[in-house]
């Protein structure tokens, strides 16, 4: 199979892991307080350039299905934007955690501004950051680390974007009896 199969599979993966987690939690993922675990996803782009597609994709659709127009253009943006950036600052210890937080808390909340309603910017700014650090920080950052370690000793190999594509897909080599212990290291820990 091509590579950039297995490209688009993983992206899809996880997009499809986003939708699902918004939509079995939609009654707090949605709205002026929200709370929205899909977005610990955001920081798979730390050791996985193409889930920079998948969670744009994901949240896009989670906010086309279940929000309004202005959620599917602000919060998308928002999200790519962020993932984009941490995918940039992999390489800086934790510096990757801060585009998720402050893009989801300045750009979320213009949609109850351009919606019309009376709604204060600032105290959506100040629930939605809260939000942003508990989902990203608390929940997203350990499993960010104990996945890419889970995957690091399962022998998967990680790549930077440009070679993402080009580069041969997740696997095992177990040809010899024993898992590769190989991993191209891009972001120090």
């Amino acid at each position: 199979m091509k590579r950039s199969v297995f490209f688009i599979t993983r992206s899809a993966v996880v997009a499809a892991i986003y939708f699902a987690l918004a939509t079995a939690l939609q009654p707090i993922s949605f709205g002026p307080v929200q709370f929205r675990l899909s977005e610990a996803l955001v920081l798979l782009p730390v050791f996985m350039p193409e889930s920079i597609i998948g969670v744009t994709l994901g949240c896009f659709l989670s906010n086309f299905f279940y929000s309004t127009m202005y959620d599917v253009i602000f919060g998308t943006i928002a999200t790519a934007a962020a993932a984009v950036l941490t995918y940039l600052l992999r390489r800086t210890k934790f510096l990757y955690i801060l585009p998720p937080l402050f893009l989801n808390a300045f750009l979320v909340p213009l949609i109850w501004v351009a919606d019309g309603s009376d709604a204060a910017y600032l105290l959506n700014f100040a629930l939605i950051l809260a939000s942003e650090v508990i989902v990203v920080c608390l929940i997203g950052l350990p499993v960010t680390l104990v996945l890419r370690k889970a995957l690091t000793r399962a022998g998967i190999q990680f790549y930077t974007f440009r070679k993402a594509l080009a580069a041969p897909a997740y696997f095992r080599d177990i040809t010899r009896g024993e898992t590769a212990k190989t991993v191209t290291k891009i972001a120090p820990f």
